[in-house]
């Protein structure tokens, strides 16, 4: 407020969103202010392939499927605040009206705020963007209507969707499901938490920088980054318009292994190069791996080691699927600290000054991307000095080689940049090659989830999702185990000091103690357009994790 007096204009929007949220809940049905019932939650843990099967042979009522996922979405706004746009008044009209005998016929379905859906805001956290209801649907909302899926809410999102935490002033701060004062990571946070929360089954998520495969890490669920023409993403609202150095990838997110591939080969069978001018006419192919798989393991990127606990869910999964017969050989990305900046070059090349202007007066953005920001706007030879200081002084080659990253590039520095991007990528190509590897092992990010506003620590610590969005490969991430307190501790050697500028940052929040029943995932990796293969990759792995004894269990399912 204003000297005390008067509210400004970015407080009235926040008062206005705020209450409008809690007018539609407030304006719902009764049934959804009851408890989800017995036979509700039944309906719940059922695939959605049996649900979408029981609706197209008339068996099932869509307003009911409607009815159990709009409880759980409520409980869940109730508890941990993931919620943006609730759409379920209308969706009680589109659930009557929809494609009852198409792929998807009366299945609910959430979505990322920054879908366009007519009528509802796309504010993506932004003052600038509040009472601006959508016009025009976005390719993969028209897609999704046409095979019968009813929307019926839009989910949380950081400001300027280039960060791995979830909160904006509009919204609030969405918490991690499994441990309160956690982030559920991001961007695309609020669809992590609520599909983690059991609010939704099948959800829509965008994928920059990571923003699938971390939250989907982070919330123990399933998430796919496919390359970016397979899923329609033309009409969203982007923070960084015209922004095609590394470009967004639009995929799914999703509670169980089968309801990921379930809800991918549906988007793909519906064809969505008819929706999506940068979609490629590629259809579903079904894929058929040799029986000796040959597993690529990245240990580390060089950059920041996996943490205890996700170094021993990477463990796990390669001792799985070592007893299944498949081969493990150790797989290296050439110079990926060099691919890593470039990238930073690439996709900050204004220095991020666009996807965070235009914020109105005491409208605050993330702290990792306004430190990010601060490094930007240093002179070229300030920032010169101190790289020079950090490699030869202190001896850190990785946290001067990304301060060099920061900085506002002209056009021709631009070109030049990716230019030395796409032949970094065949350097890629041509080590995979001639590894002969089908997939590569990861982790997806080095820590589990951790205390909300600390990405302002390890704003750089992307480097196990970014590497695979620089090289446009097709990625999933499925979830293993739980944070352990006592199997998951730093050795007793660990010594903060004594790690690269990155990796400090990283660490700084990592306690096992404190962290304990958090999820921990793996990332599966193949290469462009390899969707299907890939989640036949993940089909694999979680088959030589359950044959190992190892199964993950979901929050909120009866079974």
């Amino acid at each position: 407020m204003l000297f005390g007096l008067f509210k400004t204009p970015h407080e009235k929007n926040i008062e206005f969103k705020r209450a409008e949220r809690a007018s539609r809940i407030a304006a719902l049905p009764e049934i959804y202010k009851q408890p989800v019932t017995h036979e509700e939650q039944i309906l719940l843990d059922k695939p959605a392939r049996e649900v979408v099967d029981l609706i197209q042979k008339g068996e099932l009522e869509p307003i009911d499927v409607l009815h159990a996922y709009g409880k759980r979405a409520i409980e869940s706004q109730e508890k941990i605040n993931p919620l943006t746009e609730i759409m379920i008044s209308d969706a009680e009209e589109w659930a009557k009206n929809c494609n009852r005998k198409g792929p998807l016929a009366g299945f609910p379905v959430s979505i990322k705020d920054s879908l366009n859906v007519i009528g509802y805001d796309s504010s993506i956290g932004f003052s600038k963007y509040v009472k601006q209801p959508a016009q025009t649907e976005s390719a993969a909302v028209k897609m999704l209507r046409d095979a019968g899926a009813v929307l019926y809410v839009k989910t949380n999102i950081p400001l300027t969707l280039h960060t791995i935490e979830c909160y904006n002033d509009i919204f609030g701060v969405t918490e991690n499901p499994h441990k309160g004062g956690y982030t559920p990571g991001g961007s695309s946070g609020g669809e992590g938490a609520l599909i983690g929360w059991g609010g939704s089954r099948l959800g829509v998520g965008t994928d920059v920088a990571g923003s699938i495969r971390v939250p989907a890490h982070f919330c123990g669920i399933y998430g796919l980054r496919p390359s970016t023409e397979r899923f329609p993403s033309s009409g969203q609202r982007p923070p960084a318009p015209g922004q095609d150095g590394i470009m967004s990838s639009t995929g799914p997110m999703c509670r169980t292994m089968d309801d990921l591939t379930f809800f991918m080969k549906t988007m793909v069978d519906m064809k969505p190069w008819e929706y999506d001018f940068s979609c490629i006419p590629l259809p579903w192919r079904e894929v058929e791996l040799p029986k000796k798989i040959k597993f690529g393991v990245m240990w580390s990127d060089g950059i920041v080691d996996p943490s205890p606990a996700c170094h021993r869910a990477l463990q796990m999964t390669v001792d799985a699927v070592k007893k299944q017969g498949h081969e493990v050989v150790d797989f290296v990305i050439p110079d990926a600290l060099y691919g890593h900046a470039l990238g930073g070059k690439v996709i900050c090349s204004d220095g991020l000054e666009q996807t965070s202007s235009g914020r109105y007066f005491g409208e605050r953005n993330d702290k990792g991307v306004d430190r990010a920001k601060w490094f930007g706007r240093l002179p070229r030879f300030v920032k010169r000095i101190y790289a020079w200081f950090v490699e030869n002084v202190w001896g850190d080659k990785v946290w001067a080689t990304v301060i060099r990253r920061f900085d506002q590039h002209s056009i021709l520095e631009h070109r030049e940049n990716t230019y030395k991007k796409f032949q970094w990528r065949q350097k890629v190509f041509d080590a995979w090659k001639e590894s002969g590897i089908d997939f590569l092992l990861t982790v997806p990010h080095s820590t589990p989830a951790f205390p909300h506003y600390t990405f302002y620590d390890s704003f750089t610590g992307l480097d196990y999702t970014f590497l695979f969005n620089i090289l446009d490969y097709t990625a999933g991430v499925l979830p293993v185990t739980h944070v352990d307190r006592m199997k998951d501790q730093l050795p007793p050697d660990f010594k903060l000091s004594k790690l690269n500028g990155v990796a400090r940052g990283t660490f700084k929040c990592y306690d096992a103690e404190k962290m304990h029943g958090l999820p921990v995932g793996v990332q599966i990796v193949g290469r462009r357009s390899e969707e299907e293969k890939v989640l036949k990759g993940m089909e694999l792995l979680e088959e030589a994790l359950h044959a190992n004894g190892v199964v993950y269990q979901q929050l909120n399912a009866s079974v």
